[in-house]
């Protein structure tokens, strides 16, 4: 009994346009979370002053306060300067406060009144700040988890996308040729709407004429048989623009899902194209400093040993060592990328570390 193995299918343009579609969307989501710089700045200004008020307190022999104002912690700050606000206040309210140096007076009143402050700003600033990092968080989780999720990508889903792209290029070109053939004339219908009015208005002169008695029932007649034929040839030629109009805003919608339709697919195709040719890419990195590696090796072991029978024919003689030095500056996802771009040694016992 055989079995047979089921591989995946290559990825559909339907199944990239809706991740596409499922990534615009949570893109667009991560946008509207705006503020972030603006309360973190609100933030640190908050803290700045936390640190100038606890300066402040250290500097004010009635409080006996000394902590360092170079704390950063969100949370110390916090608590310094209500603690800071409390001891000030407190001392308000001591025995011997009246008979206390104006200037000491003035002091402690402006220390409670900025450590009041400070608290505030303190305690608006962090919700803000933890509330917009918390959402866009949230949003950049979903984001890594949707592009884990992507549709797969291979050198033949590759070929089946490039081939509906190249189909909705042809189709959009095919619809642009048939809207701009179309060109907007109005001249016909203005120039049957021009001789049904002057076709009418020799009726009505012969009209008045026959009433007057100075031109003949049949001139009449004439005149109202050829205000009819114009009539006629101006809602013929009214119909047909009509005609031609509609033609216009269909082939003009035709041309707008079109033109989508090819964006939708040209993105898609971007996208697989970037990844298969980003794996082939590491592949082929990894392969070529592996080559490089392995045939230099092989290579420097067969120099080293010349070398040495060399110089033991040749006394006094130095053949140097075999070694060879690389740099691959145009590497883009290898691991040693970073070192490999300075310089690779390699000798006959490998690479030099």
């Amino acid at each position: 009994m055989t079995t047979t193995t089921k591989t995946k299918a290559p990825a559909s343009a339907e199944s990239w346009a809706q991740w596409l579609e499922e990534m615009d969307a949570l893109q667009a989501e991560r946008a509207e979370i705006v503020g972030l710089g603006e309360a973190r700045e609100a933030q640190t200004r908050a803290e700045n002053h936390a640190r100038h008020v606890i300066r402040l307190a250290n500097q004010t022999d009635a409080l006996r306060f000394h902590h360092s104002p170079d704390e950063t912690d969100h949370d110390t700050l916090h608590s310094l300067v209500r603690s800071i606000g409390s001891a000030a206040a407190k001392t308000q309210q001591a025995d011997g406060w009246k008979i206390q140096p104006r200037e000491r007076q003035q002091a402690i009143v402006e220390l409670v009144r900025r450590a009041s402050e400070a608290t505030d700003q303190l305690e608006e600033s962090r919700p803000r700040v933890a509330e917009l990092e918390e959402a866009r968080a949230e949003v950049e989780q979903r984001l890594e988890v949707l592009e884990g999720q992507a549709p797969k990508a291979s050198a033949s889903g590759l070929a089946s996308l490039r081939k509906e792209r190249d189909a909705a290029l042809n189709e959009r070109d095919r619809v642009a040729r048939a809207l701009d053939s179309m060109t907007a004339d109005d001249s016909p219908l203005a120039m049957a709407r021009e001789a049904e009015r002057s076709a009418q208005e020799r009726l009505e002169e012969a009209e008045a004429l026959v009433a007057m008695g100075e031109a003949s029932t049949e001139e009449a007649k004439a005149a109202q048989a050829e205000a009819k034929k114009a009539a006629q040839a101006h809602e013929k030629q009214q119909a047909e623009h009509r005609r031609q109009d509609a033609a216009h805003r269909g082939l003009a919608r035709k041309l707008e899902e079109a033109d989508n339709r090819l964006e939708t697919l040209s993105r898609a195709h971007r996208q697989a194209l970037g990844r298969v040719r980003h794996a082939e890419l590491a592949a082929l990195e990894s392969e070529l400093v592996a080559d490089l590696e392995r045939i230099a090796a092989e290579r420097l072991d067969a120099l080293a040993r010349i070398h040495d029978d060399l110089e033991e024919a040749e006394p006094g003689h130095n053949y140097g060592p075999a070694r060879i030095e690389l740099k691959l500056p145009t590497l883009h996802h290898h691991p040693d990328a970073d070192s490999l771009r300075h310089g690779l040694t390699i000798t006959a016992h490998g690479r030099e570390e």
